[in-house]
């Protein structure tokens, strides 16, 4: 799987999160962006990928479900492409878990997208 479908795919995973316990602010957005730098040991540029995917979902009012289930279907249809192994898989969980203790407690719907994620994920 080509990196930048794997950013893509957790910027849509970040969406999904943020926007489950209401409107995403300005700040939300940059706390995600510092995230998946510190996550995924990105620079400004490969950050992008994941920037961009959240804005155009955002621009779109694309919902939790849509959002999730486009992540998954990228994640699918590329997982042969790059080494989507087990540490991999570990960093993607742990970014999503980040981003939903990031702005304050867990919600349910948060917290069932990280649960069906790690469960998903490991038929990977």
């Amino acid at each position: 799987m080509a990196k930048e479908n794997i950013h893509r795919a957790m910027g849509s995973l970040a969406y999904a999160i943020a926007v489950a316990d209401g409107n995403i602010q300005a700040d939300e957005k940059e706390t995600i962006r510092n995230l998946a730098k510190k996550e995924f040991q990105l620079s400004d540029s490969d950050s992008e990928w994941i920037n961009n995917m959240f804005m155009e979902l955002e621009s779109k009012g694309i919902n939790v479900t849509e959002a999730y289930d486009y992540a998954m279907d990228t994640l699918e249809a590329n997982r042969y492409d790059y080494d989507f192994d087990d540490s991999v898989k570990a960093r993607c969980i742990s970014f999503m878990k980040k981003i939903a203790d990031a702005f304050g407690e867990n919600n349910y719907q948060e917290q069932s997208i990280i649960e069906r994620f790690t469960e998903e994920v490991a038929r990977f």
